[in-house]
């Protein structure tokens, strides 16, 4: 009964912010005008860059299967940033809706949503994960549960300005995993914001595969290039 009011609570938070938007008709990129079921303007979409194909990281031992919706240009950084560490969760809404855009698209399948974690205190610094924000949109638009099971236990350097093999060895070892009964035999949908080397997914993919999953597909908003 309890789950089933925090999660009627939270439908109607999500509508209130909806009314509380509907009449915004500025880009949240430019402040150009912006269809009223727009949150970019014509101008912003446009400069967009889609990435088509899906790809593989890890090697031909341990490979997993990723697709990424946006390539890392002008626009997609701007509204990454501003969910990552300006807590502005309408820039959260906008990638989290192409997210689901591409698993529809994509006729993606899969049992659970996770996504890549935080350590506790890096979760506190900041107040919440950008990747949970993203999985738990998909989850509520897709109705598949999102597992809590990927655990980060150390904190890491920041990626940025490592090299392709420094960033491989910065993951290593810093994911666990609880509650591996619950991940047995299902396939998985990873999620993060954006992929350069892949290394954090393929260790959070490796962890899934090794507690028992059985297919992971990474899905992130941008991929980017070292």
């Amino acid at each position: 009964m309890g789950k089933r009011i925090i999660k009627y609570i939270k439908k109607i938070l999500y509508c209130l912010v909806q009314v509380i938007y509907s009449g915004d008709e500025s880009c949240v990129i430019c402040s150009g005008y912006s269809e009223e079921s727009e949150a970019l303007c014509t101008v912003c979409r446009k400069k967009l860059r889609r990435s088509e194909e899906s790809f593989y990281i890890g090697s031909s031992e341990e490979e997993y299967v990723a697709r990424s919706v946006f390539y890392y240009s002008s626009i997609v950084k701007e509204l990454i940033i501003r969910l990552k560490y300006k807590n502005d969760f309408i820039c959260g809404e906008i990638l989290a809706k192409y997210m689901l855009e591409s698993v529809k698209n994509n006729y993606l399948e899969f049992d659970l949503i996770s996504y890549v974690p935080m350590t506790k205190r890096a979760l506190k610094n900041r107040g919440y994960n950008q990747s949970e924000f993203l999985a738990k949109y998909l989850s509520q638009f897709l109705s598949i549960p999102v597992t809590c099971n990927l655990i980060k236990t150390e904190d890491t350097k920041d990626q940025i300005g490592l090299s392709g093999d420094q960033r491989w060895d910065n993951m290593k070892k810093c994911f666990e995993i609880k509650g591996s009964e619950f991940i047995k035999n299902k396939n998985i949908l990873l999620v993060d914001d954006v992929i350069t080397t892949g290394a954090t997914a393929f260790h959070c993919a490796h962890m899934l595969k090794e507690n028992g999953a059985n297919n992971i597909f990474i899905l992130t908003i941008a991929k980017s290039n070292v």
